[in-house]
This record gives structure tokens, C-alpha cells and sequence, in this order.
């Protein structure tokens, strides 16, 4: 008892708590900036997921 009271399988359940919770919040930070890049490589124009698509992999076709 020497993490006052909290046994083995309860610190486990903390332990994977907070790691669903940091995967879950890299998810949406992920998903937050992958977004704003879309907008922003599009603009106003249509067609958002080919351009940010396009401007992705422009990099590996132009070899």
C-alpha cells in the first residue's frame, strides 16, 4: 500500500486513462491541422480535397 491505497489494477486503469486521453487529443490536434491546411491550400476556390491533395504529393511527382 505503498501509493495509499490505490491498488495494481486501479493505477492501471489511471495509466491507460490518460493515455486514451493524450491519443484522443493528438487525434484532434491531427485532425485540426490537417483541416486549416485544406482551407488554406484551397482558399474560396472549389474542389478543396484535390488541391490540398495535389499540393500533398507535388512534392514526390516532381522527382
Amino acid at each position: 500500500m505503498g501509493l495509499g491505497g490505490l491498488t495494481d489494477a486501479a493505477f492501471w486503469g489511471v495509466a491507460w486513462a490518460l493515455f486514451a486521453a493524450t491519443a484522443g487529443l493528438s487525434l484532434a490536434v491531427a485532425a485540426i491541422a490537417f483541416f486549416r491546411r485544406a482551407a488554406d491550400a484551397a482558399g474560396d476556390e472549389a474542389g478543396v480535397e484535390f488541391t490540398a491533395a495535389y499540393n500533398a504529393l507535388a512534392p514526390q511527382l516532381s522527382r
